[in-house]
This record gives C-alpha cells, structure tokens and sequence, in this order.
C-alpha cells in the first residue's frame, strides 16, 4: 500500500484531512484543501496546517506523524492484530504502518478513519463479558483460539496499552453488553447502551488487578479529579474485568483526542519526559489555567498513589464542540513502581521520591500560584484518607491491599512532611 486516505470524523462531521504516502523511505503527510480551508489545527506543535509541503513523521512512531500515530494500537491490540494476520498467513513483519492503519480502518480511538479499509469481522449481537475474558486468556496463552481472536480483534484491535480489552456497549441499567456499531459509536443510549472500554487481568496477574484500578479511580474521584464513569465487573471465580465509558465517544459521534505523546512526539517508551512539560502544554493547547490546574493535581494524585507507570500516553487532549482543546479525564490509574521504581514522567527531575518540595518547585515553574498548588496538595492529601472505605467492596485481597497501603504511607509522608 503507498497511499491512504485520512477521514476527519469528529462531532458528526466528515471531511478529508489529508493523504498518508510510503515512498520506500519515508512516510509522508499532506494535508487536504478541505483541513486547509477549515483551518482545524489537530497537531499544532508537530504539524501545523501552515507548514508548506508533505511533513515526514516521527521514528518513534514507525514513520507516522503523531495525529494519525494514536490511532495505533500498541500492547494488547497489537497482539491481536500481529496474531491475526499470521494466522490468515500475512507476516506482521512485512507490513507497513499504512497498511496497519488500513486494519484499523473505522475502529480507531478519537475521530480519525482510514480509507480504503482493510476487510474485517463483524460480531454482531449481545457478548457474555465471560466468555471474552476468557478469550483473552486463550489468546494470551497462545491456545488456538481462531474464533476468540477473530471476535477480539474487532473488539479490541484499536485499544492501547498491554493489558487484555474490548470496545463494547455496556447498557448500565441492564448489565447488557453489546458490539459498538460500525464505526464503534453508539445510537440510542435508552436501547443500545453507551460506548465503554472494558479490561481483563494480563497474563500472570492475579484478577485483583481490575479491582485495584477501580478503587484508584473511585479515589481520584473523590480527590475532585475528572474520570469518566467506571465498574467493576465480578465475573465468576476466574476471571474479574472493569470498564470505563469512553470519552472519545459522545451521543453517538467521535471526539478528536491526542495524547501527550502524539502531541509532541515524545516516546512514550523512554522516561524522557517532566510534569513541567505536560503542565506547559495544557497551557499551550488549552489556553486556560484551569485546565493547567487539573494537570498539576493530576500529577499530585500520581505521586500521593504510587501511579509511577505515568507515560505520554496515558495523558491525553480532547476538542470540544467549540474546538477548544482540553485535558481529557483521567484513565489508566493504578498502583504501579514504574521503571526501575521510578515516575516514567519525573517531577522537576525527581523521578523515586518525590516530595512536597519538587511539587511546589513544579507549580512554580509553571507559574501556579503557590497558594493554590499548597491548596491541592493539602486537598488531594485529606482525600487519600478514604482509600480503606472506598475498598470495602472491592475483592482486593487483604495482603495485597496491605501492602500498597504500606507503599502510600510512605508517599503520603514526604508530600505531607516535605
């Protein structure tokens, strides 16, 4: 494949923003006459609309410039896809990025679709959350499993990050789970559920692992962080699972979103980044200084949880209606130590033991008043307090939740104590 079309999808619109070319050596990017003529600056940073002539991605991403690289997946989604093609008799290894991105087609994350697609399954109807979460294990153990693969792979063949997870509708009142429609949106709420993004335990984990990110986002939550609506899923003795409603997919229409990686085109696999750069890129995109408080407490939340696996992706912008960029809520929360016990993003160059000085030196750098940067710390310290009460109906063992309370003690103190 040497070309493909990129389709701007976002808020019920459809136009085409540019065309994605392999040379052999390059990955080129031009965009359209129409993202010209509607001036929607989605990669201002990397790929402004006023710069003159093709742009040449980023090695980082295979090529790809960052506005169509989130729409990769990496982890789990490339498991599957990598899984799939070998079993069809199709070398992972010889296929390029425009090709994979044809894979992907309709079924990307945020409000990009790729033209022409690659053929794909459908799974149509209701699915037994189960069912897949057995699946998955299949999968992960390298069981033959082609019928599991071919209906996970349209359910979760977009998705990042490493852990097992599907796209579905997930109709709360109900508990009824469903396949998203055609482009992974959902019509009528009432009947068809709304767009969720469900994960499984990986492989070696213990199934607590599902209960342990939905206690963590129960408590940003009650720290006044954004998070999107959240369950936990007690499936049967085996298998547990917890979803999140996407927040890329509003009343049945997509939402442009970028992560912080893709926005500067910064690995996400190498701890090169500072919370000073995030806090300064809110600023830069958003324009607004609450939008840059939320990132601060954010990063304050990161600390004070033992949040360490803090990458640019796992950071992301959304543009409203209005086309105004903001911090989108917050996702992927979970106990985790990080590379070698370290934040993968560091604070003002403190990456194993962060404390309430390198957080205030960070609000200062990024010119947050001190009064309020003191303010969320002492705030988001109180709410940490809750952890014990927001867990008592959670399976989490015992010794597991111990321990990382032992662990937060610790963060606790030199965030309180300085």
């Amino acid at each position: 494949m040497k070309k493909l079309q990129v389709i701007y999808a976002g808020w019920g619109e459809r136009w085409p923003l540019g065309v994605l070319a392999d040379t052999g050596q390059h990955i080129l990017f031009e965009y359209s006459p129409q993202a010209h003529a509607q001036a929607l600056e989605l990669s201002p940073l990397q790929a402004p609309l006023a710069q003159v002539g093709a742009l040449v991605g980023a090695p980082c991403f295979m090529g790809l410039p960052g506005l169509v690289a989130d729409s990769l997946p990496d982890g789990w989604g490339l498991l599957l896809m990598d899984r799939a093609l070998r079993r069809a008799g199709r070398s992972p290894e010889r296929l390029s990025p425009l090709e994979r991105l044809a894979f992907i087609g309709r079924r990307a994350m945020g409000a990009l679709i790729f033209e022409p697609a690659d053929d794909v399954l459908t799974t149509p109807g209701d699915l037994q959350l189960a069912q897949l979460a057995s699946d998955a294990a299949l999968v992960l153990a390298n069981e033959d499993a082609n019928q599991a693969l071919a209906q996970l792979l349209v359910l979760g063949g977009s998705p990042q990050g490493a852990r097992p997870k599907v796209l579905v509708n997930y109709h709360r009142a109900s508990g009824r789970i469903s396949s998203p429609g055609d482009e992974g949106t959902s019509g009528d709420v009432d009947s068809d559920g709304e767009p969720w993004l469900i994960k499984f335990p990986a492989s070696q984990e213990h199934r607590d692992v599902c209960a342990v990110e939905a206690l963590y986002t129960r408590l940003a939550g009650h720290c006044g962080l954004e998070v999107p609506a959240s369950h936990f899923f007690e499936l049967d003795g085996h298998y547990s699972a917890f979803g999140v409603r996407r927040f890329d997919r509003v009343a049945g229409m997509r939402v442009p979103m970028q992560s912080l990686s893709s926005a500067l085109h910064a690995d996400y696999r190498q701890p090169t980044l500072d919370y000073e750069t995030l806090l300064r890129l809110t600023r830069r995109l958003t324009g607004d200084e609450r939008e840059v408080g939320k990132a601060f407490e954010r990063c304050v939340f990161n600390v004070l949880s033992h949040n360490r696996d803090d990458h640019s992706r796992n950071f992301a912008y959304l543009l409203d209606r209005q086309r105004h960029w903001k911090l989108a809520p917050a996702f992927d929360l979970t106990f985790n130590d990080g590379p070698r016990g370290e934040h993968f993003t560091t604070i003002v160059g403190e990456g194993l033991a962060p404390s309430r000085q390198h957080l205030l030196e960070l609000a200062r750098r990024a010119a947050i008043a001190p009064r309020q940067a003191a303010s969320s710390i002492d705030r988001l310290c109180d709410g940490m307090g809750a952890l014990a009460e927001l867990a008592k109906d959670l399976p989490i063992r015992k010794t597991r939740l111990a321990a990382l309370c032992r662990v937060l003690e610790q963060d606790l103190h030199r965030v309180t104590k300085g």
